[in-house]
C-alpha cells in the first residue's frame, strides 16, 4: 500500500543487510516508455471517474508492468538476494513465482495513518486538475478499495498481510519477517555491497531525471542516497542534488558519505 514506508523500510533493510534492492517505483518512467501511452487527461483519470475505477486502472497497469520487472529481475547478476518493493506487486501476479508464502509480505493501514502522509507528499497530480480536493479524494478511495481487494486476494492465496498503525513499525515489521529467510545470507560473504548501493542509486537517479524531463524543467532540491563505500552494513546516506550526482557520475566518481 502507497504512503506507509515500506520503500523507505525496504531501502533501510537492503542496506543493513547487503541486499539488492529493486523498487517498482524506481523504474516507473523506464517501463512506461515500454507500455501503450496514456491517452486520457489527468482530469479525466483522477477527477471524471470514481475510486473503484481508479483501482481497476491501476491493477490493469500491474499487469502490465510486471512481466518487465521479471525480465529486469532476471537481468540481475548477483549472488545477492533481491529485495523487492512496490504496491504493483498484487497477490494474484506474486503467489506464482514464490518458494514459500513467507517470501512476501503486504503492509498495510488505515485511511487516518494513510491520509496525512499522502497530504503531505502529494504526486504533483493535484496542482493540475481543476478539482484538486476531488483527486485527493478518488486517490485515497482508490487505495482504500485496493487494500479490500490486497486483503481478499492475500487470505485466498495464504499470503500475509499485516496493519501498521505508526511509520516507526514498518521496518521493525518487514525486519521480523523476513529475517528468518536471511540467516544464511547474513552469516555469509556479502560480494560487491559498493556496486550494489551505487545500482540502487542509479536507478532513483534516473527516475529522477526521468520525470524532471517530463515537466520541461530543471531539477531543484535534494535526496538521500546509499552510501556507496564497500563497508558491509553501511547505512549511512549522501544527500545530493540531481546535477551533483550526475556530474559525480561522469567523473566516475562513487558517492561517499561524509561521515566516513
Amino acid at each position: 500500500m502507497s504512503g506507509v514506508g515500506k520503500t523507505t523500510a525496504a531501502r533501510a533493510l537492503a542496506r543493513r543487510h547487503d541486499l539488492r534492492l529493486y523498487s517498482f517505483d524506481a523504474h516507473q518512467f523506464e517501463h512506461a516508455a515500454q507500455l501503450p501511452p496514456e491517452r486520457r487527461t489527468l482530469d479525466e483519470i483522477w477527477v471524471d471517474t470514481t475510486p473503484e475505477e481508479l483501482a481497476d486502472w491501476f491493477e490493469e497497469r500491474c499487469r502490465e508492468r510486471v512481466p518487465l520487472v521479471l525480465d529486469d529481475l532476471r537481468a540481475i547478476d548477483d549472488e545477492a538476494p533481491i529485495f523487492v518493493d512496490g504496491p504493483q506487486a498484487l497477490p494474484e501476479l506474486v503467489a506464482p513465482l514464490l518458494p514459500s508464502r513467507d517470501h512476501a509480505l503486504y503492509v498495510v493501514a488505515t485511511r487516518e495513518m494513510q491520509e496525512p502522509l499522502v497530504r503531505a507528499r502529494g504526486s504533483g497530480v493535484a496542482s493540475k486538475v481543476r478539482d484538486p480536493e476531488r483527486a485527493v479524494a478518488n486517490r485515497l478511495g482508490r487505495d482504500e478499495e485496493l487494500v479490500r481487494r490486497l486483503r481478499t486476494s492475500a487470505a485466498a492465496l495464504g499470503l500475509p498481510v499485516i496493519e501498521v498503525s505508526d511509520l516507526t513499525e514498518t521496518l521493525q515489521a518487514i525486519q521480523r519477517h523476513f529475517q528468518p529467510l536471511l540467516v544464511d545470507w547474513i552469516d555469509g560473504p556479502h560480494g560487491d555491497v559498493s556496486a550494489r548501493r551505487r545500482d540502487e542509486n542509479d536507478a532513483r537517479l534516473r527516475q529522477w531525471r526521468f520525470f524532471m524531463d517530463s515537466l520541461g524543467t530543471e531539477p531543484t532540491g535534494e535526496i538521500d542516497l546509499a552510501c556507496e563505500c564497500d563497508r558491509p552494513g553501511c547505512e549511512l546516506l549522501v544527500l545530493s542534488g540531481l546535477p551533483e550526482a550526475e556530474a559525480a557520475r561522469e567523473r566516475d566518481e562513487l558517492l561517499l558519505s561524509s561521515d566516513h
